[in-house]
């Protein structure tokens, strides 16, 4: 994955976390929940795409078990912004999703050079 498809990914991220927190809790409370997150976990906004674990386990902390249906709604979130369904995996944790949708990014934003279907395709 290029640089800029990284980054980009990481912008869907922070920013696809952003509107589903302020969806749920509004502006006010979701920078409680950021200002926990960097006081307890020294987790800033900005780096939660590269930090996700230390996302995860500060919202379980803050949220309890109410943390798995804002995962969910993240991930549903994430999943409509790249055009895909949502489905729930056995065993499957939230990075293990975001590594999926990552790859899946990568391969619509620089989707691979086949040569051997070019030399397929009709002639016109």
């Amino acid at each position: 994955m290029s640089a800029d498809t990284k980054e980009e990914f990481k912008k869907l991220i922070s920013q696809t976390i952003d509107e589903n927190l302020k969806q749920i809790f509004r502006e006010t409370a979701t920078n409680i929940i950021y200002q926990f997150l960097e006081k307890n976990y020294s987790l800033k906004r900005e780096e939660i795409p590269e930090k996700l674990e230390i996302f995860m386990e500060g919202m379980q902390e803050f949220f309890r078990s109410g943390s798995r249906m804002i995962e969910q709604s993240i991930l549903e979130e994430l999943h409509v912004n790249l055009g895909l369904k949502y489905k729930i995996r056995e065993g499957y944790r939230f990075t293990d999703y975001i590594d999926d949708l990552e790859n899946v990014y990568s391969a619509i934003r620089n989707p691979p050079k086949i040569k051997w279907l070019q030399k397929l395709s009709p002639k016109t």
